[in-house]
């Protein structure tokens, strides 16, 4: 036993050395930091709401704990002294019970203010905090006198992001007794063209209106409202033996050119397009004054030439590149066994150097049973990553019904697909004379009905989000 103790008293000897070292010898190397952050913020844990929809259509709701909310990274700008996240949490998350992780400089410690900021709580990562409102952190230096003070705001999703919603506007009886429509979108403006008593007028409204319709001093032939082309920032107008041009879809002004197409059936960012008398493609690369005839890839018999619409967007796999989209159908006269549509593109390069490009069919192989039905009217948009394509009753043998489903591409035209995303609206009127689609610079789908005078316009929600 007494050897025992005496170890005990070596023992306790040695710490009270170790003590004294430390107070005579170690003290000026204790640094009290008063550079200090907060370096990294994110949500750890979330209690999130889903909805979901069964093969029997029954919706039913469910309350989980969702860990992929930390995926979402938050930016912390240290000069403002703000925390927050660019992209979002999902819609359903519980922003009153929230975990988070945090990361400092200098071990600071770190305490959140509360609501009324006249208190302070130390922030745990295992207590949930209340983010419904902007939130004030204080990171303490290890003096605990100065900090630094952040300002917290988490965002979440308001609205699901794949849901497409429609607004209709007040009905047009201008609209209404129009004959063949086309609609563009210029300059915060929406333009239609129809036939109204033999000449082709201009109506008009700005792009965040929709209700009140003005008619413009601009007249044209009857056919005009069918060759209408939208170049960046400018409109072209082919009026028989005269191709206008505006800016403001109020005054129009004729471009001295030679050698017009028949028809103008489409533009990219720098070619203006056409198809002349006898059917064939043609291009024009200086805004209209000067036309050729544009190369094909594939038999010429296969070009449509009614119901024409086109398309353009960037190339995604190339600089200086846009994806041309040009669809139409075929006359029943001498192609009446047709029952899809004819889907063309061209990929035009416009650097410097660049090869001439050509127009190519989108020939879908004979398995293929999602091809573009032969629809009257046919109308084809660009919208996010795809292309909808809209249309009237099927043609010869193609006997859709009238406007029964908007068709998608994702495959730049190959494929075509009822997306329940993309929907015509209720109260759609199927019965219309005519209609006219295009797509505005906020990403909304326009839709305007002869015969009913109807204005619709709605946008998938992620897409009118801020990038």
């Amino acid at each position: 036993m007494n050897h025992k103790i005496w170890h005990l008293c070596l023992l306790l000897a040695a710490a009270v050395s170790f003590a004294s070292c430390l107070d005579t010898d170690y003290t000026d190397d204790i640094t009290l930091y008063d550079d200090i952050a907060i370096t990294q913020f994110q949500i750890t844990s979330a209690r999130i709401t889903k909805h979901t929809t069964s093969s029997t259509g029954e919706d039913s709701v469910y309350v989980e704990d969702d860990q992929t909310v930390a995926n979402y990274p938050f930016y912390i700008d240290q000069l403002r002294g703000e925390i927050y996240n660019v992209d979002s949490l999902p819609l359903g998350v519980d922003a009153t019970k929230l975990l988070c992780g945090i990361y400092t400089k200098n071990n600071a410690m770190v305490f959140i203010e509360n609501a009324a900021r006249d208190s302070l709580r130390s922030l745990s990562s295992t207590d949930s905090t209340d983010f419904s409102f902007p939130r004030y952190l204080r990171a303490y230096a290890s003096d605990a006198q100065s900090y630094r003070l952040y300002k917290v705001t988490v965002n979440i999703h308001k609205e699901e992001a794949n849901s497409f919603t429609w607004t209709r506007m007040a009905d047009n009886p201008g609209i209404a007794a129009l004959g063949g429509l086309r609609l563009a979108a210029l300059g915060g403006r929406m333009l239609l063209f129809g036939n109204e008593g033999g000449s082709t007028v201009v109506y008009s409204t700005a792009a965040g209106d929709g209700n009140a319709w003005a008619k413009g001093a601009a007249a044209f032939g009857p056919e005009a409202y069918g060759n209408i082309a939208v170049k960046g920032d400018t409109l072209f107008v082919l009026d028989g033996a005269t191709l206008y041009k505006t800016a403001d879809g109020a005054v129009f002004e004729p471009v001295g050119a030679s050698g017009l197409p028949a028809r103008l059936v489409g533009a990219s960012s720098t070619e203006l397009y056409g198809l002349g008398a006898d059917g064939s493609l043609q291009v024009s690369a200086d805004g209209g004054r000067t036309w050729e005839a544009d190369s094909l890839g594939s038999d010429a018999e296969l070009l449509p030439s009614q119901d024409l619409s086109s398309c353009s967007v960037p190339y995604a796999y190339a600089d200086s590149t846009d994806y041309v989209m040009l669809v139409g159908n075929r006359p029943e006269s001498g192609f009446a066994a047709d029952t899809t549509a004819m889907v063309w593109r061209k990929v035009a390069e416009y650097a410097q150097g660049s090869e001439p490009s050509k127009w190519v069919c989108v020939e879908a192989d004979s398995r293929n049973n999602h091809k573009l039905p032969r629809l009257a009217g046919l109308t084809v948009v660009a919208y996010g990553d795809s292309k909808i394509a809209m249309g009237g009753a099927g043609i010869g043998n193609c006997h859709e019904a009238p406007f029964a489903k908007m068709y998608e591409s994702r495959d730049g035209g190959i494929t075509w697909k009822g997306n329940p995303t993309y929907s015509y609206p209720a109260g759609f009127d199927t019965a219309a004379t005519a209609f006219a689609a295009t797509v505005d610079n906020d990403n909304y789908i326009w839709i305007v009905c002869a015969g009913s005078g109807q204005v619709w316009r709605g946008r998938l929600n992620s897409l009118g989000w801020a990038q």
